[in-house]
């Protein structure tokens, strides 16, 4: 046993191993690895079906502001004459994916206002009274798939820890998390 253990210890030990491993994948013996976040939770994968329909809930909704390719307008980190940030990208440049799935469902359905203006007027419009829960969710899902496994794995962690989710048994932004609806 201790020979063993200090037989995988040696660097060349470790690279064959590695080596083998690597080829297995390459011939397609192995699973996939799914993506995972930094601590080993997998990320759902995206359904292409809602991704598309996202995409195509966007350009009717949304485009016209955030671009055709979820750009953002120009010079969206700069405050216009009134002190409000322009509509920003949902592509990785943005900070959409610093977000859980709960508050961009919530943005998309309430609208948003500056948080760090009181009584600002809405700069976003709501657009629950205008698409379904599965619409929005869509748009999310779409968001989602313009984002680095980087940033899916960050914004994967932030929504498992935020305390508004629970689980329900069925899948809604991955396998079993639901939004709590909304209470006025």
């Amino acid at each position: 046993m201790m020979v063993w253990m200090r037989l995988v210890q040696t660097p060349c030990v470790v690279i064959t191993m590695l080596t083998l491993v690597w080829l297995v994948g390459l011939s397609g013996g192995a699973t996939p690895t799914p993506l995972l976040n930094a601590q080993g939770t997998p990320l759902p994968p995206l359904n292409p079906t809602e991704v598309r329909r996202g995409k195509a809930i966007y350009q009717v909704h949304c485009a016209s502001c955030h671009g055709a390719n979820a750009e953002g307008a120009p010079n969206w980190q700069k405050r216009d004459a009134e002190g409000n940030f322009p509509p920003p990208p949902h592509d990785d440049s943005g900070h959409t994916w610093h977000h859980p799935d709960r508050v961009l469902f919530e943005i998309i359905r309430d609208g948003f206002a500056d948080p760090l203006r009181p009584g600002a007027p809405k700069r976003m419009p709501p657009f629950g009274d205008k698409l379904s829960d599965a619409d929005m969710r869509a748009v999310v899902a779409f968001f989602k798939s313009l984002w680095s496994a980087e940033h899916r794995a960050f914004q994967w962690e932030a929504t498992l820890q935020d305390g508004t989710l629970y689980r329900q048994g069925h899948s809604v932004f991955g396998e079993g998390l639901q939004i709590k609806p909304k209470t006025s």
